[in-house]
């Protein structure tokens, strides 16, 4: 785990941030998750591919509001930096959300029924 780390660092010697999908599949909807019981836990790791992959070397990452799907459900992007480099994260995160609007937005929810 320890070489990991140390080989991710070397990634930031030709950039500064790394920008990603928090997610790389849409959510799914309970009735997706009831309808086979059997895969909750696939569907989970499919959902955590992206954040676990820089989670485990330690980077700092943050998730900021970029939009919806087309089925209306929010969608993230993912900034991360080297490690102890949070302020950079952070700076960039802000300056996002000062240029967007999408962390004021909120999705259509339809009535539960």
């Amino acid at each position: 785990m320890e070489h990991v780390r140390r080989s991710i660092v070397h990634i930031f010697e030709s950039v500064d941030l790394l920008i990603t999908p928090t997610v790389r599949i849409p959510p799914f909807t309970i009735a997706d998750l009831q309808a086979d019981p059997d895969t909750v836990r696939a569907r989970e790791l499919a959902m955590l591919h992206n954040a676990r992959a820089l989670n485990f070397p330690g980077l700092p990452t943050i998730s900021v509001p970029c939009g919806f799907t087309r089925s209306g459900f929010p969608v993230g992007m993912q900034i991360a930096g080297r490690p102890g480099d949070e302020a950079t994260v952070c700076r960039l995160a802000h300056a996002y959300e000062q240029a967007t609007d999408w962390h004021k937005r909120e999705p259509h929810l339809e009535p539960i029924s």
